[in-house]
């Protein structure tokens, strides 16, 4: 009868301290507003739209990848801001305020493309949010 009541007790203590799972992944929404700008040996261009960006953000793992999971190279994650890349864009999410900012730079045939985006991320509980 010992036995048993101290393995209940065991067993009782086990569930208490067990932590419970918690929901570090969230998905982000954003809408931003990207610049594009070529400049070549011809002359130069620019044009400016409207983007929807979706990432997976997962805070235990420390990582974000977009929403098709295509995964980042984090450079920074904190309380405060997660720091990325992909490719040869970077990308600069405000955790506090929810502004998002991403920049890169390609060079080919001596004619180089620049893109530049902002905007603001809203944290959803499901991709549908």
């Amino acid at each position: 009868m010992k036995s048993a009541i101290a393995t209940c007790a065991l067993l009782l203590m086990a569930i208490v301290v067990w932590p419970a799972p918690a929901f570090a992944r969230s998905h982000l929404h954003c809408l931003a507003k990207k610049v594009v700008i070529v400049d070549s040996p011809s002359g130069s261009t620019s044009s400016n739209t409207e983007e929807k960006l979706a990432f997976w953000i997962d805070d235990t793992a420390k990582t974000i990848a977009f929403a098709n999971g295509r995964p980042l190279t984090v450079r920074r994650f904190d309380d405060r801001w997660i720091s990325a890349v992909r490719g040869d864009v970077s990308y600069e999410f405000d955790r506090q305020s929810g502004n998002l900012a991403y920049a890169g730079t390609t060079m080919k045939d001596g004619t180089a493309t620049i893109v530049i985006g902002s905007g603001r991320c809203n944290i959803a509980t499901d991709p549908a949010g």
